[in-house]
């Protein structure tokens, strides 16, 4: 059987205390548990470590070629031991996951914020972008998880669904309907709305919704970024579509979000994790924090929105 960690820390403390009965005092152990540590070591090294008399304990020749060798060896896993603890009691790491931009341009900053509070240690790596590079990321465990949108029903992803974000309509306070009401799927069919280009999943989930419906895509210009959709909006240039966290994001005084009904549609975002991927400590304690702040504060965006 090979050397073992307490092996090491037995043969350093009887030559640190010269003696088996402190030692085993020391490390609470029995003095028979502690001799047959050390005599397991001489067997497997074919050397006596210790020579012992009635009087005294005196380390050997060697014992003293492979002391500060054990020396080294326990300090350097008392240190690494040190770290794994920190790790786990402070969540000194860095935590690399990945959000979809309406989260993580709305939400997600107050929530980090919050979450910090409890663990300064705590570092993160943020991978931003739409729903189906949120996807690809967490199933080639780029990142530990993911905050998205629901994944393909094909997908080995697992979802757990924390929000349904309304798909609304953002009206500038130039545009004609700034001061309607609501609209119908149908109205917007007729009119002019920029939105996001067909490679995200909101505009595939907003096609395919509409087709059971029958009612076409509006049309107007298709853009990738969100960001340029609320320039557009914010400088009075076209009403658009997009979901009520993006909307949360202009001012209220210029730009209003109105429901669209008939159907409604939501943008369902939730947690994704990859059954092939270990998350850290750090990553399971962000995602329980998550599961509890997102609906609340996705709620109360919504009610400031009148939504």
């Amino acid at each position: 059987m090979p050397f073992s960690i307490e092996d090491l820390r037995a043969f350093l403390t009887i030559a640190q205390t010269k003696s088996f009965t402190l030692a085993a005092d020391k490390l609470l152990v029995t003095s028979p548990a502690i001799t047959r540590r050390i005599k397991k070591m001489e067997e497997l090294i074919g050397e006596p470590l210790f020579e012992r008399t009635t009087h005294m304990v005196r380390i050997t020749p060697a014992g003293q070629s492979l002391y500060p060798r054990a020396e080294n060896l326990l300090r350097e896993f008392d240190n690494f031991q040190a770290a794994a603890l920190s790790l786990s009691n402070d969540r000194a790491m860095t935590v690399s996951f990945a959000c979809v931009t309406s989260v993580a341009g709305s939400l997600l900053p107050g929530i980090i914020s919050s979450f910090t509070d409890r663990f300064p240690a705590c570092r993160y790596d943020l991978h931003d972008g739409h729903g189906k590079i949120v996807h690809r990321l967490v199933e080639e465990q780029v990142v530990e998880f993911g905050i998205g949108t629901r994944p393909d029903p094909d997908s080995n992803l697992d979802f757990a669904k924390l929000i349904d974000d309304p798909i609304v309509a953002a009206i500038p306070k130039t545009h004609e309907l700034f001061d309607v009401s609501g609209l119908s799927w149908a109205e917007v069919a007729h009119r002019e709305f920029m939105m996001l280009k067909g490679e995200s999943s909101f505009f595939g989930h907003v096609e395919t919704e509409l087709r059971r419906a029958d009612i076409a895509m509006p049309n107007g210009i298709r853009v990738h970024d969100a960001s340029t959709l609320l320039g557009f909006v914010e400088q009075g240039a076209s009403p658009i579509i997009m979901t009520g966290l993006f909307a949360s994001r202009s001012a209220p005084s210029e730009v209003r979000a109105i429901t669209i009904s008939r159907p409604e549609l939501y943008n369902s975002v939730g947690l994704l994790t990859s059954p092939e991927r270990q998350l850290s400590a750090a990553a399971r304690d962000l995602i329980a924090f998550t599961k509890d702040e997102l609906p609340r504060r996705h709620r109360r965006t919504l009610d400031q929105l009148s939504i």
